[in-house]
């Protein structure tokens, strides 16, 4: 993989730490969800861009299914890995303290709402052993997991699409 090659996840994953840092940092944390979503359908166009770029550059206009998937691949390891180490980072030093915040406040009130509605099978005693549960749940190898899985699949996928677009004789 060339310098140049390292542009397209650089960019990706700067975009998406710089929105993410926005977002939480700026005081519109009701909107990291909508961020987070917009930032991982966005690797489906960045690794199209990179795909092609490695196709004209590197592989003068002809390339195979399986080297084309192999580039595609290197976009998304390279970006996840950047992505991982922010989120290691962003995790400890403010995440996990807003998340296990809100499962303290807003969980708890969204629970006393689903057990008055008869939603969740619980009385509202073993509410405060749920919250325990589900701040128990809030760990770094939870947040890094979930990254790498889900661009992994959305990434896996789009390579392999794009390779296929790429070999068609249109």
């Amino acid at each position: 993989m060339s310098l140049k090659s390292f542009l397209f996840p650089a960019i990706y994953s700067a975009l998406l730490i710089i929105a993410t840092s926005i977002t939480f940092y700026g005081g519109h944390t009701q909107h990291i969800n909508k961020v987070s979503i917009i930032g991982w359908l966005l690797i489906i166009p960045f690794c199209v861009f990179a795909m092609l770029y490695s196709k004209k550059v590197n592989y003068n206009n002809t390339i195979g299914g399986k080297d084309a998937v192999k580039e595609g691949l290197k976009f998304i390891i390279f970006s996840t890995i950047v992505l991982v180490i922010f989120q290691a980072i962003f995790f400890e030093l403010d995440f996990k303290v807003y998340k296990i915040n809100f499962i303290q406040t807003y969980g708890l009130e969204l629970a006393k709402a689903q057990v008055k509605n008869g939603n969740l099978k619980i009385t509202e005693a073993q509410l405060p052993d749920l919250i325990k549960q589900e701040i128990a749940q809030v760990t770094l190898f939870k947040e890094c997991t979930s990254i790498v899985f889900k661009n992994m699949f959305l990434g896996t996928i789009t390579s392999i699409i794009t390779a296929v677009t790429l070999r068609a004789k249109f």
